[in-house]
C-alpha cells in the first residue's frame, strides 16, 4: 500500500490552480454579502443547530452535505493538516511525497504491484492488476467503494485502455459514451493535444527533477507540498525562469488587505535561505525574485518577492527582518515560558499582527479583539474583524511552518550559515504540527481555559510596541 501526494505540479496546471483560488474568492465574497455582521455557525442555516454533524458527512457520498457546511470556503490548510496527522500514525511508513504530479505514481504504484486506486484515475494504462474507485464511503467497520476495473472495461469496449475515450470525454463533456467511441475513429484534429494529453497521463518513471545533493533531493516525508514545489523549482529551473508559489486561500475580509501581508517578511526569509542553498548546490547565482499568487482587493495576482540578497553575489545581505522576527520569538519565550507552546505562537502571530498595523499606519486590532481571539470568541458570533484577525494569525503560524521546515532540509553547511539563522532554526524547534498550532474556535474555548496565565499580561505584551521593533 502507498499513500502519494503531489509534489511539483507541472506549469500545464497554473490556469487550474489559479482557477480554484478565483473560486475560493468568488465564494468569500458571496458569504460576506450573505451575512455582511459576520459569522456564527447556527446562522448559516435555520435548522443548523438540528442538524448533528455526523462521521457520515464526511465519509458517505449518500448522505448530502448538511446546510450548515454549504457556502463555507474550503479549509486553506487540509492537505498540509493531514500530512502532518499520517506523520505520527500507522501509515507513516507508506507515506510519500513525490517530485511530480501523483497521479501517474499511483498509477504506476498500481500497475506494477496491483491493487485498489482510491481515487479518479481511469485515463491511466494502470494493467490489468489494477482497479479505480469513486467517492469511497465510510462504514462502521469497512470502507465501501464503487470499483472500476479498467483493464475489463477497456476490454469490454474493445479498447487497449481508456485513454483516448477519456481524451475524447474530455474536448467536449458533454458528449455521450456513444458518441465519444465514434469520434474516436475519426482523424485527430490536433496531435498536438492529443501529445499531451498522453504525457500528461503516462506512467512512465518521472525524470529525476534535481541533483542528488540539491535541496530538492533532501525533500522530507511529510513537507508541505507548496514548500516541496518550491524546493524543486528553485534546485532545477535557469535562473531567468519564473519561480511561483500559490499560497493557501485564507478566509479572511475580503473587503481589507490580505492577510497573508502580516507575514510577508518571515515567508521572504525561507524564500532567500532556499534559494542561496540551490544556487550554492548547482554553483550560480541565487534567483532574485519569487512570484507569490494570492488575493489582492477582489482578484487574484502575482505578487514579485525582492530577494534580499545581493544580485551579483551568493553572500547573504544583513537582513533586518531576519533579527525583529528572531528578537519577536525570544521576547515571547521569555515573556510567557510556563504556557503552551501552541498558545505562546498565538500570541506571537497576534503581536506580528498588531505590529503591522501600526507599521503600515492602519488601525490596529482593539483589546476586545485581541482577548477574543485569545479565548476562542467567547460570548458571540465571529465578526469579519474577528475572522480577518484569525486569518492573520493563521498566516504568520503557517510562515513560521514554512521557515521550520524549509531550514529543516538545508544541507550544504547551513548556506554559509549566519548565527541569527541557527538561533532561528532553534527558536521554533518546538512549533506544533497543524493540528494543534491552529485550533478551531470551539477547540480554543476549551484549551485557553486551561492555560496558566493572565490574559491582561498577554494583551499588554501584545498591544505595548518598542520603537525597536521596527
Amino acid at each position: 500500500s502507498h499513500i502519494y501526494f503531489d509534489g511539483y505540479l507541472p506549469l500545464h496546471k497554473r490556469h487550474v490552480r489559479l482557477g480554484r483560488l478565483e473560486s475560493c474568492l468568488k465564494d468569500l465574497i458571496k458569504l460576506q454579502a450573505k451575512f455582511p455582521r459576520g459569522l456564527a455557525l447556527a446562522n448559516l442555516h435555520p435548522e443548523a443547530s438540528l442538524t448533528p454533524l455526523r462521521r457520515s458527512h464526511l465519509f458517505d457520498s449518500f448522505h448530502s452535505v448538511p446546510h450548515v457546511l454549504r457556502g463555507l470556503p474550503s479549509p486553506p490548510f487540509l492537505v498540509p493538516a493531514v500530512l502532518d496527522a499520517l506523520s505520527t500514525s500507522i501509515y507513516a511508513s507508506i507515506t510519500e511525497i513525490v517530485p511530480a504530479e501523483a497521479d501517474s505514481t499511483c498509477a504506476k504504484a498500481a500497475k506494477d504491484e496491483g491493487g485498489v486506486i482510491l481515487t479518479m484515475l481511469l485515463s491511466f494504462s494502470a494493467g490489468s492488476k489494477s482497479t479505480a474507485d469513486s467517492e469511497s464511503t465510510h462504514g462502521v467497520s469497512v470502507l465501501k467503494a464503487n470499483i472500476y476495473p479498467t483493464a475489463q472495461i477497456a476490454k469490454r469496449l474493445g479498447l487497449p485502455d481508456l485513454k483516448r475515450l477519456a481524451y475524447q470525454c474530455k474536448q467536449d463533456p458533454t458528449v455521450s459514451l456513444a458518441e465519444a467511441r465514434r469520434k474516436m475513429h475519426q482523424p485527430m484534429q490536433d496531435e498536438s493535444l492529443w501529445q499531451r494529453f498522453q504525457e500528461e497521463y503516462s506512467t512512465q518513471d518521472f525524470v529525476e527533477l534535481f541533483p542528488a545533493q540539491s535541496p530538492g533531493a533532501q525533500l522530507q516525508g511529510f513537507m508541505d507540498p507548496r514548500l516541496s514545489e518550491l524546493i524543486l523549482q528553485l534546485s532545477t529551473l535557469a535562473r531567468d525562469e519564473e519561480i511561483n508559489i500559490y499560497l493557501p486561500y485564507l478566509t479572511d475580509d475580503p473587503s481589507r488587505a490580505s492577510a497573508w501581508y502580516v507575514s510577508s517578511g518571515i515567508r521572504q526569509i525561507i524564500y532567500d535561505v532556499i534559494a542561496t542553498e540551490a544556487a550554492t548546490v548547482r554553483a550560480s547565482l541565487p534567483l532574485s525574485a519569487i512570484t507569490e499568487f494570492s488575493r489582492r482587493g477582489s482578484r487574484i495576482v502575482a505578487t514579485t518577492v525582492t530577494s534580499l540578497f545581493s544580485a551579483s553575489t551568493a553572500q547573504r545581505v544583513d537582513s533586518d527582518q531576519l533579527y525583529t522576527v528572531l528578537s519577536r520569538l525570544q521576547v515571547a519565550k521569555a515573556t510567557f515560558p510556563a504556557v503552551s507552546s501552541w498558545f505562546r505562537y498565538r500570541i506571537f502571530a497576534l503581536k506580528e499582527s498588531y505590529c503591522w498595523y501600526i507599521a503600515n499606519s492602519k488601525n490596529p486590532p482593539s483589546r476586545n479583539s485581541i482577548v477574543r481571539s485569545m479565548m476562542g470568541l467567547v460570548g458571540s458570533p465571529a465578526q469579519w474583524e474577528d475572522i480577518h484577525l484569525e486569518a492573520q494569525i493563521q498566516a504568520v503560524l503557517y510562515a513560521l511552518r514554512m521557515v521550520k521546515q524549509g531550514l529543516g532540509c538545508i544541507t550544504v553547511g547551513k548556506t554559509g550559515v549566519v548565527e541569527d539563522i541557527v538561533q532561528l532554526e532553534d527558536n521554533i524547534r518546538d512549533l506544533p504540527l497543524l493540528g494543534g498550532l491552529l485550533p478551531s474556535f470551539m477547540e480554543l474555548r476549551g484549551l485557553a481555559a486551561k492555560e496558566n496565565f493572565k490574559v491582561s499580561q498577554a494583551v499588554s505584551y501584545i498591544m505595548q510596541i518598542e520603537q525597536s521593533e521596527f
